[in-house]
Order: structure tokens, then C-alpha cells, then sequence
């Protein structure tokens, strides 16, 4: 890396810090509360205590050689089937000065049908269930996006690289069936800037099933609620050429009453290798329906579990009787892509290009909402590798683009008293654009130490056109935003790395926050232009990752300083009418993310049997510094959330798996902190199977059948409204059982 690069970048996060501003922000760090800060040196201290034996043995020729140029995988070696995907996301992950994840799906025990199944026990990802299948469920990662209902935005989706959000940013979570994937890789916060994410959430990347990566699968299962999941595979490799084709379809009843929901797919890809060139070409079809059981006041959530609204005879049933009034979401996607890898004994050039086609149809008990979106796009990377010595870890430089454009008419129409469509009071045209150029140099310094420094200057735009009143709407907002972002990463050794960086993050605003609907649920409505801010944050990041004999580990801390923080507010007793503003004063979001696997005993009371564990830990302190809300929670995450699994393995194929999900203290449901979701223990078990090509199992869940709050919307200001009587909260399923057999080819 050029010294001058780093100065520069070096400057520019200086300058912010130096700011009035910024000093008052710095300063709120040091005032963590007492609980906090105790967790987190503890986390700390404990995490190095792991590093003394190695650090008594520790030589220069123990230190990690890296990778030279020429040791990065060759697309054309014919080794185990994903083993070129795999080692590829190991080395970039160990490039990152920051919280990342990895996950093999072949590894993965269990169902895989959700991203619930998939991220529920990763460190830095919190999921919560909505509905309870393939809905729309809530993905937080570092509290971006959390406060949208549903979550729709703050965190960049790809499959192979190649984004899934729609140019406004906004994404449609239900569409992403994680049974394609080989693996997911996911990177926190600012680590996810070279795949165009500028948002504080970061990146979630599915990298494809393919011929050369995975096997042959049928995948059968079923449970609970009339739940089934029949789920293929298969693929072939013919010289130069491979192929794939996945597809599968899904249904439950659901936990509650209008809770039907199905899910039908298909994936195809063909690639074609010819020494370091490769060419993919993607097609997938997704067709996502579910009913809404819609929300609950708290008292009934807590009573009648099962139930929906007009499921009693009271006022408020009688405004949003579920039945009647029959709400959904019908979302239908096409997608067509392409991308070449080229590498050379010193670089890796990739390009890729994307078209899709999302066909939304939403109803609310309010309103019907119909989206017809269509997005194209383009990425281009280019990552440079620069050999100095067999001492030194390669430098590389990596320059990327990405740019894409939505064009997406939506049209609004008011509910009729029996929820038919009454009459049209929208009709946009929206319009979006995007443009991403990012550029990284990783240095070393050292045989151990790195410097990372990447900038990343990104543009946005957002037309409305009014169709139905022309001019009466219509708008322009553009944003643009230089985000910096400097890190080291000390390699302690070949198996355990510490890392720290300081980074800048923007998010614009998408359709669904620059619009919204006026008027009460039950009288006229209309639409407004909702101007809002980009929302930026200034984040600094510590921790650990590493390998310890028979301990894994993963440790970030990170704080984010953040001005005009998109909040979302209720601002009515049905639930219903909602807005989005920047809040007027600063906020912070803090956070510990935490996994630690360990085996505890080999051979403990069988010949080959092996006892394991696995912990995770999600601190989500998130805090208006002023404002009206001043020193209240921000509504959304619950501050602490533990989950524990302990794992026998007979070592006959048999594994009994116990596990527990811990809330221990009340989440806030909105920012006056009032209303509340309360804490809750789920305890779980699993059993599995696993033989050669044989994997079956049998999951119960919720084994206590405690009654609990899966999830909520978020309120603002409203402390007139009592959550009795307010429908806010969505009721977690009961206990439950499903039970499945994987078999591979």
C-alpha cells in the first residue's frame, strides 16, 4: 500500500474524529454502563488468557506464511467437491479486519428450509421469527434496518457475489431460500464494503450449488402445523462443462389461525472451465405466498397464543378482523444472471451482470400495495496480488464497482370494509440508481501485522413520479458518501488473529421510508413525499478470532456513533399507519458478539464418543444520546440474547443435542420504552443420524411450551396508547416437532 493512500485515509477519519461533534460522541463510549463494561473485559481478558500457552512456544517460523500469488486455488483443480469455494472464503475472511462468518451448509445438521435455520446461532446475527415461516422474518446485524416493519432493508444480500436487493435498497427477505447455497459468508458492518454494501449491517453472500461444488440431494421433511419441505438436487461435471438444478417446495399451516404459507423454487446454473477462466450462468424462480395472522395486543399474546384479531368481539376486531379482511403478501421473482472469473498467477478479475424481475402484490388490513419491479446491474472486481518476500504476507489491492437500477411502479389502493380493493390513491413511478467504487490495500508490515485501508465512494438516486396526479408528487433526492476504513490485523499465529478497524457507513432511504400513506385506516386515504437524510455512522471495531487446540472462538466489540438514524414510529391504534424520520439528535449503537465451540471430553463414556459445546452471545446496547427520547432504549433488538447447545456424539452416527435460547431480560417495543416484549427460555433438543450419505433427524422445539413474544412492531411517541389495546406483538410458536432424511448422491 502507497503511504500516501494510508495518510490520506488516515486524515479523513481524523478529521471527523476532531470534530465538536465527533469529540461529544467519543466521549460516549467511556460511559458504558458498569454491567457492560465488566462483560466485555471479562470476554477480553478471557479470550487472551487462550493465547498464553502459544504465545510460551510461539516462534518466528511458527508465524502464518500466508498465501503466495501462486497458491491461490486454481478453478480447474479437481479436488473434493466445494473444497476451491471453501479454501477461496477462508483466505478472504482471514483478509478482514472484523466480525465475519462462514457456514457450511453440508456441515449443517438439521433443516435448512429458513434463514432462521440457517443464522439462528451465529455470533452477530439476530433473527427473530414474524410469522413464522417463510414470511419475513428479522435479520439484525449491528442494528441496521431493524426498525423497518417488515424488515426490508440495512444489510446487502447476494447470491454469489452478485446483489439481490432492488436499487432502492430494499430487499424482500422471503424470496432467499439459504437450500441453494453451498455456503454463506457474512460480513459485519464495514468488512462487507467490497461487495458494495455501505450500510452499517453489512453483507450476507449464498454462494451457489453448482456441479463442481455439491453433491446430488433429495431432502425430505415435515412437523408440525402440517408442515413439509421436499427439497432436489442434482448435477453433473462433463470436461469443461457442469450443470445444476435445485428446486423444491414448501408449506406449513402455521402456529396460529390465517397462518398458511407456501414456498416453490428453482435454481439452475451452467458453468464452463477452461484453465483460470470461468463462466456461470444463473436462472432462479421463486414464488413466496403467506397469509398474516397480522399482530396482537400484548394481553391476548399472552392469553390466546393462537388467536387473531377477530377472533373476539370488540372494537378493534371489528376494525381488522383478520378473516375479513384477508391480509398477504404474493411476491413472484425471476431472476437471470451471468459472471466470469478470471485469474492469473497475480490477480483474480471477476465480472458479473443481473437482471430481475420481482412481482409484489402486499395487502395489510388497510390497503393493497402492488409492486412490479424490475432491477439490472453489473459488478467488477479487480484484486491484484504483490508478493515481497517469503516472510510477508502478499499485499493485494483490490478495486471494485458495482452499479444497478430499479425501475419499480407501485400502486396503492384502499381496503373496502370486506378488504377487496375500493379505490386507487397511488399510483408511482419510482425510480432508482446506485453507484459503488470501492478500493482496498491490505499491507504487511510485518510477518504478523497488516494494515487494511479501503475508501469507498458510493452515490444514490431516487425518482418519484406522481401517474395518477402528475406533479403533485413528484421528487428527486440524490445522496452521496465517502466512506473510509482503516484496520490491522495481527496474525498471533497460524490459527488465532486479533483485529481492530475504524470505519464510515452511509445508508440512503428506500421507497417504502420516502413515502407514505395518510389518513386513518378506516377513512380516505392519500400519499406524501416523506423527504429523509442519508443516515450515517462512525464505527470502531476490536476483537478476535481463533483456534486454540480443541477451542474456537470469535469476539467483536464494536460501537457505532450514528447521525440521523432512520427510526421508524407507529402512529396509530390499528397498528397500521407508520412513518420514518432521522432522528433529530445523535444515537449509538454498542454490541459484543461472541461464539466460543469447544470439544469437553473424546472417549468419554464409549470408544469414539465425543462431547462438545458451543455458546453464542449478542449484546445489542442501542441508546438516543438526545432528542425527545433522550437516554431511552431504541426499540427492536433485546439487549442480551444467549444460546447454548451441548452435543453428544455416540460415535456410531447417533448425536443427541440439547440446546437453549435465553432472553434474559424485556425488550423494548417502543422508544418510550413502555411497552415491552418479556424474556423467555426455549428450551430445544435435537437428535440426529448420520451415515456416509445418510443424514436423518428429529428437532422439538419450545420443549417447556412457554408462552412468548416471537417479535413486534416498534412504536414511537405513543405512550397514550396502551399495549393491551394496541396489536404489536407476535406470539411465538408452542412447542412443536419436525423430523426429516437427507440424502446425497
Amino acid at each position: 500500500m502507497h503511504p500516501s493512500m494510508l495518510i490520506l485515509l488516515l486524515g479523513l477519519l481524523l478529521a471527523k474524529l476532531l470534530s465538536n461533534h465527533s469529540i461529544q460522541r467519543l466521549q460516549g463510549i467511556v460511559h458504558l454502563s458498569v454491567s457492560h463494561l465488566s462483560v466485555v473485559i471479562l470476554m477480553l481478558v478471557a479470550l487472551s488468557f487462550t493465547a498464553l500457552p502459544s504465545l510460551v512456544k510461539a516462534q518466528d517460523t511458527e508465524q502464518t506464511q500466508g498465501t503466495s500469488p501462486e497458491s491461490i486455488p486454481s478453478i480447474t483443480v479437481k479436488t473434493e467437491k466445494g473444497e476451491v469455494e471453501r479454501t477461496k472464503i477462508e483466505l478472504e475472511l482471514e483478509e478482514v479486519p472484523g466480525g465475519t462468518n462462514m457456514i457450511e451448509l453440508d456441515k449443517k445438521e438439521g433443516s435448512q428450509a429458513t434463514l432462521y435455520d440457517v443464522l439462528e446461532f451465529e455470533p452477530g446475527v439476530i433473527m427473530h421469527k414474524f410469522f413464522g415461516g417463510n414470511d419475513q422474518p428479522r435479520l439484525n446485524i449491528r442494528g441496521s434496518g431493524i426498525q423497518d416493519n417488515p424488515l426490508s432493508r440495512g444489510v446487502q444480500l447476494l447470491y454469489d457475489g452478485l446483489p439481490i436487493n432492488q436499487a432502492d435498497g430494499s430487499f424482500i427477505i422471503g424470496l432467499v431460500d439459504p437450500q441453494q447455497a453451498s455456503l454463506v459468508s457474512v460480513y459485519r458492518g464495514a468488512n462487507g464494503m467490497q461487495y458494495g454494501a455501505s450500510t452499517l449491517g453489512g453483507a450476507i453472500n449464498f454462494i451457489q450449488r453448482n456441479g463442481t461444488n455439491s453433491d446430488a440431494i433429495i431432502r425430505l421433511e415435515g412437523g408440525s402445523y402440517n408442515t413439509y419441505n421436499a427439497h432436489a438436487s442434482f448435477g453433473s461435471q462433463q470436461g469443461n462443462w457442469d450443470y445444476y438444478v435445485t428446486g423444491g417446495s414448501e408449506q406449513s399451516d402455521g402456529y396460529r389461525n390465517h397462518n398458511y404459507g407456501e414456498r416453490k423454487n428453482l435454481m439452475m446454473n451452467v458453468g464452463y472451465q477452461s484453465g483460470d477462466i470461468e463462466n456461470r450462468t444463473y436462472l432462479n424462480y421463486t414464488s413466496n405466498f403467506f397469509e398474516s395472522p397480522f399482530l396482537l395486543p400484548k394481553g391476548r399474546a399472552v392469553k390466546d397464543p393462537e388467536s387473531v384479531m377477530g377472533d373476539f368481539n370488540d372494537p378493534i376486531d371489528r376494525g381488522i378482523n383478520v378473516y375479513e379482511l384477508d391480509p398477504f403478501r404474493d411476491t413472484q421473482q425471476y431472476r437471470l444472471a451471468n459472471k466470469t472469473t478470471i485469474l492469473t498467477n497475480n490477480a483474480e478479475q471477476t465480472i458479473g451482470f443481473y437482471g430481475e424481475q420481482v412481482e409484489d402484490y402486499k395487502k395489510n388490513p388497510a390497503n393493497h400495495i402492488i409492486t412490479d419491479a424490475k432491477t439490472i446491474g453489473t459488478e467488477y472486481s479487480y484484486k491484484l496480488f504483490v508478493d515481497r518476500g517469503i516472510e510477508l504476507l502478499p499485499d493485494n489491492y483490490h478495486f471494485t464497482l458495482s452499479a444497478n437500477y430499479s425501475d419499480m411502479p407501485r400502486e396503492f389502493y384502499a381496503n373496502s370494509a370486506t378488504g377487496e380493493k375500493h379505490y386507487m390513491f397511488g399510483d408511482l413511478g419510482l425510480k432508482a440508481s446506485n453507484i459503488a467504487l470501492g478500493l482496498q490495500a491490505i499491507n504487511s508490515l510485518t510477518s504478523s501485522l497488516q494494515t487494511v485501508a479501503s475508501v469507498q465512494w458510493v452515490t444514490n438516486d431516487r425518482n418519484i413520479t406522481d401517474q395518477q396526479n402528475p406533479g403533485l408528487l413528484d421528487s428527486d433526492f440524490s445522496y452521496q458518501s465517502i466512506n473510509p476504513k482503516v484496520g490491522l490485523i495481527y496474525h498471533f499465529n497460524e490459527n488465532i488473529r486479533y483485529y481492530t478497524n475504524f470505519s464510515l457507513s452511509s445508508e440512503a432511504p428506500t421507497f417504502w421510508q420516502l413515502m407514505m400513506v395518510e389518513g386513518e385506516a378506516t377513512g380516505p386515504r392519500a400519499l406524501r413525499v416523506n423527504p429523509l437524510k442519508i443516515q450515517e455512522a462512525e464505527t470502531f471495531e476490536i476483537g478476535t478470532a481463533g483456534k486454540l487446540n480443541q477451542i474456537n472462538w470469535q469476539f467483536s466489540y464494536y460501537y457505532s456513533w450514528i447521525k440521523n438514524e432512520l427510526i421508524s414510529e407507529i402512529q396509530d391504534n390499528f397498528a397500521i399507519k407508520g412513518r420514518t424520520v432521522n432522528y433529530s439528535d445523535d444515537t449509538h449503537h454498542q454490541g459484543v458478539e461472541l461464539a466460543i465451540n469447544s470439544v469437553l471430553f473424546d472417549d468419554m463414556l464409549l470408544s469414539a464418543d465425543r462431547l462438545s459445546a458451543k455458546v453464542t452471545y449478542n449484546l445489542a446496547d442501542y441508546k438516543f444520546d438526545g432528542g425527545r427520547y433522550k437516554g431511552n432504549d431504541i426499540a427492536g433488538i433485546p439487549k442480551h440474547l444467549w444460546q447454548a447447545e451441548l452435543k453428544y456424539e455416540l460415535g456410531n452416527g447417533f448425536v443427541i443435542a440439547p440446546n437453549v435460547k435465553w432472553q434474559p431480560v424485556k425488550a423494548y417495543a417502543d422508544h418510550v420504552n413502555t411497552s415491552v416484549q418479556d424474556p423467555y427460555t426455549l428450551w430445544g433438543l435435537k437428535l440426529f443420524y448420520n451415515h456416509k450419505q445418510l443424514h436423518a433427524y428429529v428437532k422439538l422445539d419450545n420443549l417447556t411450551d412457554q408462552v412468548y413474544q416471537a417479535s413486534y412492531i416498534i412504536h414511537g411517541s405513543l405512550a397514550d396508547y396502551s399495549s393491551d389495546v394496541v396489536p404489536s406483538f407476535v406470539p411465538g410458536s408452542g412447542f412443536n416437532v419436525s423430523t426429516g432424511v437427507v440424502i446425497k448422491f
